[in-house]
C-alpha cells in the first residue's frame, strides 16, 4: 500500500483499489469510534471529560473524512475520465453523503455501491 497514492489526487483509482481503501478506512473508523464509547463510558469514570467528543472528531474523524474524500476523488476521476470533473462530482456527493449520513443513509449506501460498481473510463482492469 502505497501512503502516496491515499493521501494525493495524484491518479486514477480502480474499483478494486478504492473498495480496498474505503474498507481499510472503515475498519480503522469502526475501531476508533468503538474506542471512543469504550472511553466514555462510565467504566473508566470518564462520562464527565466534555471535551473528549471535539478531540475525538478533530484527530480521529477529520482525517479518515479526508482519507475518504481523496478515494472518492480518485474514483470519480477514473469514472468520469477527467480530473476536474470528478473533483466538482466529489465535492458535490460527499456535501449529499455527509448530510445523507445523517438523515438518508440509504443515499450513501448507494453511491458507494455506483462508485464500486461502475466501470471505469482509464482504469479498465480492475
Amino acid at each position: 500500500m502505497k501512503t502516496e497514492n491515499l493521501l494525493k489526487i495524484n491518479s486514477p483509482s480502480g474499483k478494486l483499489e478504492f473498495f480496498k481503501y474505503a474498507v481499510i478506512i472503515g475498519l480503522i473508523q469502526t475501531v476508533c469510534a468503538l474506542m471512543f464509547v469504550f472511553l466514555t463510558s462510565d467504566v473508566l469514570g470518564l462520562k464527565s471529560i466534555f471535551w473528549m467528543p471535539f478531540i475525538f472528531v478533530i484527530v480521529i474523524e477529520l482525517p479518515l473524512l479526508y482519507l475518504y474524500f481523496i478515494q472518492c476523488a480518485r474514483r470519480l476521476w477514473d469514472i468520469t475520465g477527467n480530473k476536474n470533473t470528478g473533483l466538482i462530482i466529489n465535492t458535490a456527493l460527499f456535501v449529499i453523503s455527509v448530510i445523507g449520513m445523517i438523515s438518508f443513509p440509504i443515499v450513501t449506501i448507494i453511491i458507494f455501491l455506483v462508485l464500486i460498481l461502475c466501470q471505469g473510463k482509464i482504469v479498465k482492469n480492475a
